[in-house]
């Protein structure tokens, strides 16, 4: 090699390297090699963050690259570094908002917890940011994947942390949390008390910065509307209206879908105030709001709970036109997609829709099938939702404690300097006296500690009986209807009329019996029966049976009243059998007419029952119609419970008993 050549790879190597220096330094100062790295790092998430949470919002929503997003905020953070651990929480707890693919929704947030968990307690906002995160975990993902128990286990450790400064705003935030936790968690009991967190929270947000807080003041709204609904429409009509106003500034498809699943749902079951129906238009605008929610969902392919609860509203259309298979086909798509989303009671609760479709359109070996499935399934649900109540009482009981310690906490903080100060002066006097009573105290705790014990035994074996007697009220009302099922069955392959009428009654006559039961077991008190909303459900049953919806009102002025069963039994069947008369024989050939039912205490000891109706009445000296059954169970149940009936025939007919309650026979 010469010398010039020599030189030449010299002053090549020497500019590769000057090269490469100059390089080094443009990628630090560019962020590829940052020299304050943990700054840069943290505000390039945030960027990314919020890209994720745009890419959620309507019209340019698009999950997948939402999830891009955020993958991208949670990859340029160091997972060793103690001060990106908030960052990392909060990316992870919007993934838990706004994700909707719960396969890996768990094990991500337990990746977050991972993080937010090693966060220090000595700074209120981690503590905050930890309660967020449980209850967000809890509610949001647990409950909805069918873990109940692990939910709670998650929301009673959310309570437990302790809170250095329960402002307003963390009390609100906290009730939200219940209120959402205690009626997602699907124990009847505690719905009241839900509501009663969620319209708290409900109050304090709408009137403290509401468009702040917009995602709690939709989801409060979402499970206030749940709660009144078919219970009380002017409450309905009052969060869907605050709902509306929402949705301008709320463009997540979610809130969208479910805010015209609900318009729709509310169009075509209810009908106008002071209208005594739903009219054609009015059903074709809520089909329009129903179709548009599905339209929403599959342009943003947005599989959510949402998607069933559709369908089921599309079969209710159909059945109501008497388009059978098409009803049945919408309630079979509605039951598959609630299975897919791990809702099982919503899913058991169609098996019923889908055999009443059946058996309205004639098919009844198939309604048979469908109502014996959801029996059985329904049982083995109960039973699964009762053992789980007992099982996770201690949870319950601890929860429950650690909610009156948080109620405490914030009017503790108030008085708390003056307490210390009142504590400093009486220091002296009090451990003397400590001194002196601390055996006594301590006996005094063992003694409570035996008479606790034993109330928790009785609780713990009333509550055994309870269920007990619950399951066999239970089991009784659902061999009634198969018995029912089965009577209907045959009935449907008889050609003798006399008889299939004869079949008929009795079929409604196992059915009086059976909700008495079905009351029971549904109801807070197992030893009475509230026979006004009974009366109600008996006479849609029997109208239903007649077809007669549509021409015949029946009617309850009376009062809330409760009978003990050995008094609702007889009671039941003699309105069963006057209801069945008026039915069959007060308004031929179509003609309408309303049938009047009431049921009082005229003193402690005597009930009085009048049933009447506005139909044609009984013509003096014609010889009674039908085989005379009915009239004489109505006279053998008159004289069990020693009562005594009179019988009026102007302006239709009016039956009138009285019944000496004391002296039943």
């Amino acid at each position: 090699m010469t010398s010039t050549g020599s030189k030449s790879v010299k002053r090549n190597i020497q500019l590769t390297m000057k090269i490469s220096s100059a390089l080094f330094f443009i990628l630090v100062f560019n962020g590829v090699f940052p020299q304050n790295g943990t700054d840069e790092f943290l505000e390039q998430s945030k960027i990314f963050q919020n890209k994720a949470l745009w890419f959620n919002d309507m019209p340019q929503y698009n999950q997948d690259s939402s999830r891009y997003y955020f993958n991208k905020a949670i990859r340029c953070l160091d997972k060793n570094n103690l001060t990106h651990f908030e960052q990392l929480g909060r990316v992870y707890m919007d993934l838990i908002i706004y994700s909707t693919t719960m396969d890996q929704l768990d094990l991500n947030a337990q990746t977050g917890w991972s993080y937010v968990e090693k966060l220090p307690e000595d700074i209120e906002r981690y503590q905050i940011l930890k309660f967020d995160y449980l209850a967000l975990w809890a509610v949001l993902i647990k409950l909805d994947i069918a873990e109940p128990k692990e939910s709670l286990a998650l929301f009673t450790k959310a309570l437990s942390l302790p809170m250095p400064n329960l402002s307003e705003e963390l009390q609100a935030r906290i009730q939200m949390y219940k209120g959402i936790f205690h009626y997602k968690y699907g124990l009847t009991d505690e719905r009241e008390l839900a509501h009663q967190y969620l319209l708290k929270s409900y109050t304090y947000y709408q009137n403290h910065s509401p468009q702040k807080n917009i995602w709690k003041i939709f989801n409060l709204n979402q499970f206030l509307l749940s709660y009144h609904t078919d219970v009380n429409n002017d409450s309905v009509h009052h969060y869907m209206a605050d709902m509306k106003s929402l949705l301008k500034d709320y463009k997540t498809p979610y809130a969208h879908t479910w805010y015209y699943s609900k318009v729709g749902r509310e169009l075509i079951t209810y009908p106008p105030s002071g209208m005594d129906s739903i009219s054609p238009a009015q059903f074709d605008e809520g089909k329009r709001h129903i179709m548009k929610a599905i339209k929403i969902m599959e342009t943003y392919n947005k599989d959510t709970s949402i998607y069933p609860y559709c369908f089921g509203l599309l079969a209710d259309l159909e059945l109501k036109d008497k388009n059978y298979d098409a009803a049945i086909d919408y309630y079979k798509k509605s039951r598959e997609f609630h299975l897919k989303h791990n809702n099982r009671k919503s899913a058991l609760d169609i098996l019923i829709y889908i055999g009443n479709a059946y058996q309205k359109k004639g098919d009844l070996i198939n309604a048979l099938k469908y109502k014996e499935q959801y029996y059985s399934e329904l049982l083995d649900f109960e039973k699964e939702t009762n053992e789980r109540s007992l099982r996770e009482n201690e949870l319950e009981v601890n929860l429950l404690e650690q909610n009156e310690v948080l109620e405490r906490k914030y009017s503790q903080q108030r008085i708390f300097i003056i307490a210390l100060v009142i504590g400093a002066l009486v220091l002296a006097l009090v451990y003397r006296n400590y001194r002196l009573k601390r055996k006594t105290s301590l006996q005094l705790e063992k003694i409570n500690g035996e008479l606790q014990s034993k109330n928790s035994l009785l609780d713990t074996r009333n509550a055994e009986n309870e269920l007990l007697l619950k399951e066999i009220h239970h089991r009784v009302k659902n061999n009634l209807e198969l018995v029912k099922s089965l009577i209907a069955l045959q009935s449907a392959q008889l050609e003798d009329s006399a008889t299939k009428d004869a079949m008929i009654a009795s079929q409604n006559r196992v059915q009086s019996m059976g909700i008495i039961h079905q009351k029971l077991y549904q109801g807070n008190n197992l030893g009475s029966i509230e026979m006004k909303d009974y009366f109600l459900n008996l006479g849609e049953g029997i109208l239903d049976t007649f077809n007669a919806d549509d021409k015949v009102k029946i009617e309850c002025a009376m009062d809330n009243l409760e009978l003990d069963i050995d008094t609702a039994i007889p009671i039941g069947l003699i309105v069963n059998e006057l209801l069945t008369n008026a039915l069959k024989y007060a308004f031929p050939e179509n003609a309408t007419g309303n049938i009047m039912i009431s049921l009082s205490k005229s003193n402690p000891e005597t009930l009085t029952l009048k049933v009447s109706d506005n139909g044609v009445g009984k013509i003096f000296g014609l010889a009674p119609k039908g085989t005379g059954f009915g009239s004489q169970l109505i006279k053998l149940l008159t004289q069990q419970l020693n009562g005594e009936m009179n019988e009026e025939n102007q302006n239709g007919t009016s039956v009138l008993f009285h019944f000496k309650l004391n002296t039943a026979a």
